[in-house]
């Protein structure tokens, strides 16, 4: 292990200098190759954890094979960012590769229109809620100003009344 070198760069270099052929290194853009064409399981994770990095490098190795997959993965990372690689893929894949993306997209959409939708109704909650609590403390406010009225009423002294002096009884 040497600092600041991940398992990507590892395998990377692994594959590309010293032979290892069965090192894959794996980033989004690989992540999302297997979820779409080997490994549909792999959707459901939110993150590329150490884990699901090393079920994409299965993925590869069990469908190329060890002495294969490194390249494979050259291979079909190449087509997925595009340029002229992508023109030498079959057709086909072509399809699949541009609905599955079309697909994702899709998904995104939806799950940002979903917060979106919670967020708003959430704010709208929080608002009639707010609404209902001013209500409520200025009718807490009316009956105080009720109660203390009547208080004073109740426990007002007349303002009438004298006192006589005690004085000593004959």
């Amino acid at each position: 292990k040497l600092p600041g070198i991940g398992p990507k760069v590892a395998d990377c270099i692994a594959l590309f200098s010293l032979g290892q052929h069965g090192c894959v290194p794996v980033d989004v853009h690989v992540w999302r190759i297997v979820t779409r064409d080997y490994e549909p399981t792999l959707r459901t994770a939110k993150s590329l954890t150490p884990a699901v990095y090393e079920q994409v490098g299965d993925a590869f190795r069990t469908r190329f094979g060890h002495r294969f997959a490194g390249w494979a993965h050259s291979l079909l990372f190449g087509a997925e960012l595009g340029g002229a690689l992508r023109a030498r893929l079959p057709a086909q894949l072509l399809e699949d590769m541009d609905a599955f993306r079309q697909e994702m997209k899709e998904q995104k959409d939806k799950k940002r229109q979903s917060q979106q939708r919670r967020k708003q109704e959430k704010q709208a909650t929080t608002l009639a809620q707010k609404a209902t609590s001013r209500k409520d403390s200025s009718k807490q406010v009316k009956v105080d100003s009720k109660t203390q009225q009547t208080r004073q009423t109740v426990y007002k002294r007349p303002a009438s009344t004298t006192t006589k002096a005690a004085g000593p009884s004959k």
